[in-house]
């Protein structure tokens, strides 16, 4: 594998292992990745999304199913108090306010960015995009939800390679990525 597929693949586990895990900075370590992303990225944003949703909007629905489950599911996932645990990690007041609309629509905009040219040339691009979710969720799930969630993830990463092979003017299923994200930052919001 070249030196800058192996670079972007593992993007998301400087910026999470160094910011996340070494600094306990939600904000730091979600910067740190997305200047990664444009920096990778540069001079192929435009690119990335002209192509949009169009076509698929159908299949981003069951994606807005993922905040009303997290809600519900949340008390049983959990191992420790998510009030308690975002706060470890800076996510408080104003800066758990302001990631809400970040997260949920920046993130994954950029994400599928970053993560559409590598799902299409290596299969490991599935794991790993699931892996470093799991870095973030290790202390704060219980280990039958990371595992869940590392197949979720891992299946969302396969149906949007699926959806970009199936239809190729589609560039970003980024639509049923944002309906997720915001979906459970929302959720996460409304649990505290």
């Amino acid at each position: 594998m070249e030196w800058k597929l192996s670079a972007r693949l593992m993007a998301p586990y400087l910026a999470v292992g160094l910011f996340w895990c070494g600094l306990s900075s939600g904000w730091l370590a979600i910067l740190a990745y997305h200047a990664q992303i444009l920096f990778w990225a540069r001079g192929s944003i435009r690119a990335s999304f002209a192509g949009g949703d169009r076509g698929f909007w159908w299949l981003a629905l069951p994606a807005a199913v993922a905040g009303p489950l997290v809600y519900l599911l949340l008390p049983v996932m959990v191992n420790v108090d998510l009030g308690t645990w975002l706060e470890a990690h800076g996510l408080v007041g104003l800066r758990f306010l302001a990631i809400i609309p970040y997260f949920g629509v920046v993130h994954p905009l950029l994400e599928q960015i970053h993560w559409a040219p590598l799902r299409a040339r290596t299969p490991l691009a599935h794991p790993l995009f699931a892996g470093y979710h799991m870095l973030v969720l290790v202390s704060l799930l219980k280990l039958p939800w990371l595992i869940v969630c590392f197949v979720v993830l891992t299946s969302a990463s396969f149906l949007w390679q699926w959806l970009v092979n199936r239809d190729h003017s589609l560039t970003s299923p980024a639509l049923s990525h944002i309906l997720a994200d915001l979906g459970m930052a929302v959720a996460a919001w409304l649990s505290l």
